[in-house]
Order: C-alpha cells, then sequence, then structure tokens
C-alpha cells in the first residue's frame, strides 16, 4: 500500500522530520509499506493561495497513494483526498517527529484515522 506523509526538506542523523502543516509542506513522502521504498515529491501546489488540497489530492491519487498520515489538516484538504479522492487520512500524534516512526505506527495499525479535519 501507499502512504503520503508531509514532510520538510530538513534530516536529523538521516532521518527525515514531518511536516505539521499538510497543505503548505513543501515535500511528501510516499511511502510504500510492502516494499519499504520511498519517493520524495514537491508540493504541486506550493504556489497556490486557494485550493491547494486539490492539486496535493490529485497528484496523490495518480500516484496511487491509499492513505496519507497526517498531524494537522484542513477542511479544504481533507474533503478533497477524502471525498473526491477516495484516500483515508490518519492522524500522526504529535509526539512523533519523524517519518520512520509515522509509518511504524500505521503498519502496526496504531493511528487513528480522522472522520473530520483537525485544523483550528
Amino acid at each position: 500500500m501507499k502512504i503520503a506523509v508531509p514532510v520538510l526538506e530538513t534530516e536529523v542523523k538521516g532521518r527525515r522530520l514531518i511536516n505539521a502543516h499538510f497543505g503548505k509542506s513543501n515535500f511528501f513522502a510516499i511511502v510504500d509499506t510492502e516494499t519499504g521504498e520511498v519517493e520524495f515529491v514537491k508540493n504541486p501546489a506550493n504556489n497556490v493561495q486557494r485550493g491547494r488540497g486539490m492539486q496535493i489530492a490529485q497528484m496523490l491519487k495518480e500516484k496511487g497513494v491509499k492513505a496519507v498520515l497526517v498531524k494537522e489538516i484542513g477542511a479544504g484538504a481533507f474533503d478533497k483526498l477524502k471525498n473526491v479522492a477516495g484516500i483515508e487520512v490518519y492522524l500522526v500524534p504529535t509526539v512523533v517527529k519523524f517519518l520512520d516512526e509515522a509509518v511504524n505506527l500505521f503498519k502496526e495499525g496504531k493511528l487513528t484515522e480522522l472522520s473530520e479535519p483537525n485544523e483550528g
């Protein structure tokens, strides 16, 4: 299964940090949970003020992503992912800082699926 996680360009000791802001993330890590292969893709909506969620959802769907792991997500992006692209959205706890940690928690079934956006 392919999952996507918004990430920062920053690494700490070779580990990629998660970006807490889904729509404003510069990059997404697309991880194949079966092979462990990771692809880093630029946010196609980086320079867009409105409608980021639709562009991101389309790109992720084209890449075969079935779920995204987020710390925060707004209503627009949540709606486009869930209802337009059919991509599940899972909550990464705030204490989790790194991509590999979030992926492992997802694979272990320890992340909660969001039923609504959580950005304040």
